[in-house]
């Protein structure tokens, strides 16, 4: 599995600088690498690049969306399908963080969908109610097969269908693009380092011409609140994305290496500070991690706030988990079966899936995945 990961990951990163082998230091100047053009948005240049293309689709509440109806406002995009398990939502949870710092700032902030075939608008609004049902400023698109390519082409990003068996169904770009109010792109930033995201937050504001002293200050607020508003809920408190945090105090999680690692203080703040570091075994999902996002009494706050949670009713007793792990037969992830999981029958055999587009793979061509092992004593 940690293999697979690894395949699922580097992809992700060729997807993000690899496919965008060059783009336009300014709209008719001269060309330079991928990694030159985030190294330069990160340092805080912000010469145009590109126009954005022409686009229109609907958006989370149907009403259609255009590059045009964008004009006149500074926006940020990025790239995400909602069945997604790994860099998704990651990618939503630096989204509705960096909403969270320019509050009060009049900007936009656009997520297009990768995943036309399922993401439709209710889809989409589903997925927005539950990472951030009050923000206005969030639109959602629901893409369509015909165009998406060339979307992401005129983006200079990639979108396309993994290889089966490498994880997440579709490959995409994991970027963040800062477009200004005349439809120019004016930074490209990597989602991955703190550095760029709070270069992200400084182009938002000079572009908008926004002063800091404008942004809604910082106001101490309560672990729980805290919680709450790092969006730690969203995966937490969804059992097949990420493990439930309640009356874990004292126990000790099982992580992909097959090591055993105690649940305490120490354990909570590096989880927060570098998340990759230990991974719990069944949970491809990646965590952001907040190292210089929040401050280090915040830190000790929430991490002692999580270890005095309690247990829920039906949730997991001290000791080891509830549910169990299972391999995805199509792309080769380990899946933490919930009561939600997807799942088939075949042959007598219950097969779990990481998400609908396996399973739809799996019963279309089931011979292709499972070879049941012949009875012994039989040729």
């Amino acid at each position: 599995m940690k293999a697979k990961l690894l395949i699922v990951l580097g992809a992700l990163l060729f997807a993000t600088f690899g496919l965008m082998a060059y783009v336009r230091a300014t709209v008719s100047g001269p060309r330079r690498t991928a990694e030159a053009v985030t190294a330069a948005s990160a340092a805080g240049a912000l010469d145009p690049l590109w126009p954005v293309p022409a686009f229109s689709y609907p958006d989370q509440h149907g009403e259609t969306v255009t590059d045009a109806s964008l004009r006149g406002k500074v926006w940020v995009a990025n790239f995400i399908f909602t069945q997604c398990r790994t860099v998704c939502p990651l990618l939503t949870s630096k989204m509705t963080m960096l909403m969270r710092r320019l509050e009060g700032v009049d900007a936009r902030f656009v997520s297009f969908s990768v995943d036309p075939a399922h993401d439709t608008p209710e889809v989409l609004l589903h997925y927005k109610h539950r990472w951030a049902p009050d923000e206005a400023r969030w639109t959602l698109l629901s893409t369509d097969a015909n165009s998406l390519p060339a979307l992401a082409k005129a983006f200079h990003v990639s979108a396309e269908k993994n290889t089966e068996g490498e994880g997440d169904p579709i490959i995409h770009s994991s970027i963040f693009v800062v477009v200004d109010a005349q439809g120019l792109v004016r930074g490209v930033f990597d989602s991955e380092h703190g550095k760029d995201f709070d270069a992200m937050k400084d182009a938002v504001l000079r572009l908008s011409r926004s002063p800091a002293a404008q942004v809604a200050p910082h106001v101490k607020v309560s672990p729980e609140q805290l919680y709450q508003d790092l969006k730690c809920a969203q995966c937490h408190d969804a059992p097949a994305l990420a493990p439930s945090l309640a009356g874990r105090a004292g126990t000790r999680r099982e992580l992909e290496n097959g090591l055993l690692v105690g649940y305490d203080e120490s354990y909570i703040r590096e989880s927060l500070l570098a998340p990759d570091a230990k991974r719990v075994r069944g949970y491809p999902l990646r965590m952001p991690s907040y190292d210089g996002q929040i401050d280090d009494v915040a830190i000790t706050e929430l991490t002692r706030w999580l270890l005095a949670l309690p247990t829920v009713d039906g949730g997991t007793a001290k000791g080891k988990e509830a549910d169990h792990v299972e391999t995805d037969v199509v792309c080769g992830m380990s899946v933490r079966v919930t009561d939600d999981t997807p799942r088939t029958s075949f042959q007598g055999h219950t097969f779990y899936f990481c998400a609908e587009d396996c399973k739809n793979r799996f019963v279309s061509n089931p011979g292709s995945y499972f070879k049941p092992k012949p009875e012994a004593g039989r040729d």
